[in-house]
């Protein structure tokens, strides 16, 4: 029995599948500034269900480069982002405020008083949302050395165009910003042009946006041209740490590290004439991490001293992906279908259902698949993977909750979770493994996005062995190497990749 080469769309009750964390695109202002990023929610708040911020809110220190005068100037402020999105019907709007403000660091001489607010109109088609930021209230002075600049919300403008896709693991975004921003100081003008892209994603392990940003600064006198490449990331990773004291009941366990890095870069390519040869040409600003941690359990697993996974499966039962009594756990032993599905919606974070708040007693319960049925601890599992478009059935309408599971089969889970399916060529791929004939065809385009991204390597032989059946050592260890993508390789080619490219 194989997994269906598609993914079922199903709309009905999609609503409570609502990503843990959300993040307003530029969730660290508008013009090229950065924000410490909103924090990941901790694994206890997830398994509480307590992380509901239902002001989507975001409160945080701020730094911007300020260039109104050809000279740049580091600011260091506030910023308040707050909008009422919360779980978005098929088409609609809200707002979104964007404050900034002076805070204890900021130096003397120097201000921001900064009050835009959009109304955001968006509509779903499927899986994505397609949204449009008007501009409807803009109040702003900038203040340096003295001279005040204040915004002509009459001759200024702003767009904002975002795609937002939403996956069963990630919600990736793209969009196109372009601001017109009039000053006038006394009887002088300023505008500043600003026009670029921004990439972003979230999930439950990581975020990251980036937005690279051409600038130009007109005057009567002078001009300057310019270009802002500002990132945010915040990530959660694993620390383990041995204790210390000898007379103590367990050897030591492993902590979450919750993490930001922001930081943006600056080249200015024209330069006004009149300035001094001493303005510097380029830069960098950076907010310093500020790091939360929250201990998870120690698992006893001295049973799988020496073998291959060990670190894999302590780590599943740290995080909760894995529960019960390790020594239970039978590292060799095939693991089901059924078993796979619920690992790995623990692992991505994905909502499950919780039928006692959104059902009637009285309703009947849905059944999807004719061997899952609600007494099955697994069925709430899969029935949130199935809605998210993570798995399909059988051709039999069963899932096959029993049945161990293949390799092939598992990475198309994988690949799915991700969204990243489309990383695999079309037509149908040719993999590098040795054995790429014996990979079913509608396997062949995740195994070989998979490979591509790093996640799954060949044997020795150069074989990935696509019938073996999976033990639930190779499934700790697979799920740990999605995670580690979540946490590291995204990061990295959203963040440094972006960043570092200039036009």
């Amino acid at each position: 029995m194989k997994i269906l080469n598609r993914i079922i769309a199903f709309s009905i009750g999609l609503s409570i599948f609502t990503t843990n964390v959300y993040a307003e695109p530029l969730d660290f202002g508008i013009f090229g500034g950065i924000s410490e990023g909103r924090k990941l929610p901790k694994t206890t708040e997830q398994l509480l269900n307590t992380n509901k911020n239902t002001k989507n809110e975001l409160k945080s220190t701020y730094k911007e480069t300020i260039f109104l005068t050809g000279n740049p100037v580091e600011y260091n402020g506030n910023i308040t982002v707050s909008s009422k999105a919360g779980n978005l019907e098929d088409k609609g709007s809200y707002k979104v405020t964007y404050k900034v403000e002076n805070g204890d660091t900021t130096p003397q001489g120097l201000s921001i008083a900064r009050n835009m607010e959009y109304n955001v109109n968006y509509r779903k088609e499927d899986n994505q949302t397609i949204k449009d930021y008007e501009i409807s209230k803009w109040n702003e002075t900038i203040t340096v050395d003295g001279k005040n600049y204040t915004i002509d919300d009459k001759s200024s403008k702003s767009s904002i165009s975002i795609i937002e896709d939403k996956t069963p693991g990630v919600t990736y975004y793209k969009g196109d910003v372009s601001h017109r921003a009039v000053y006038t100081s006394g009887e002088d003008k300023i505008t500043q042009d600003i026009s670029g892209v921004i990439y972003g994603y979230t999930s439950g392990w990581s975020s990251t946006e980036t937005q690279r940003l051409n600038c130009t600064i007109s005057t009567k006198d002078w001009q300057m041209e310019y270009q802002i490449r500002p990132s945010v990331s915040v990530n959660k990773t694993l620390e383990y740490s041995k204790n210390e004291p000898t007379a103590i009941s367990f050897e030591g366990n492993y902590k979450e590290v919750m993490q930001n890095k922001s930081g943006l870069s600056y080249n200015i390519y024209v330069l006004p004439p009149q300035f001094t040869y001493t303005t510097p040409t380029s830069g960098n600003v950076s907010i310093p991490s500020f790091n939360t941690f929250e201990q998870l359990v120690a698992p006893d697993v001295s049973y799988l001293k020496g073998h291959f996974a060990e670190e894999d499966i302590r780590k599943m039962f740290s995080m909760q992906i894995l529960t019960g009594d390790p020594k239970f756990y039978k590292p060799n032993e095939a693991i089901t279908r059924g078993q796979f599905t619920q690992m790995i919606v623990k692992a991505i974070k994905l909502p499950i259902e919780d039928s006692t708040n959104t059902k009637n007693k009285k309703d009947p319960v849905e059944i999807v698949f004719s061997d899952v049925l609600p007494e099955r601890k697994e069925y709430p599992y899969i029935m949130a993977a199935y809605k998210s478009g993570l798995i399909a059935g059988q051709t039999n309408g069963s899932f096959g909750i029993d049945e161990p599971i293949e390799r092939q089969e598992a990475i198309v889970i994988l690949l799915r979770a991700l969204g990243l399916e489309h990383l695999g060529l079309d037509p149908t791929p040719i993999t590098p493994f040795v054995d790429d004939e014996y990979i079913d065809s509608w396997a062949k385009r995740e195994v070989y996005a998979a490979n591509r991204i790093g996640i799954i390597a060949g044997d020795a032989d150069g074989k990935f062995n696509p019938k073996l059946f999976i033990s639930k050592a190779e499934a700790a260890a697979i799920t740990n190497r999605l995670l580690n993508y979540m946490r590291y390789d995204m990061q990295t080619d959203y963040a440094e990749n972006i960043v570092n490219f200039a036009d």
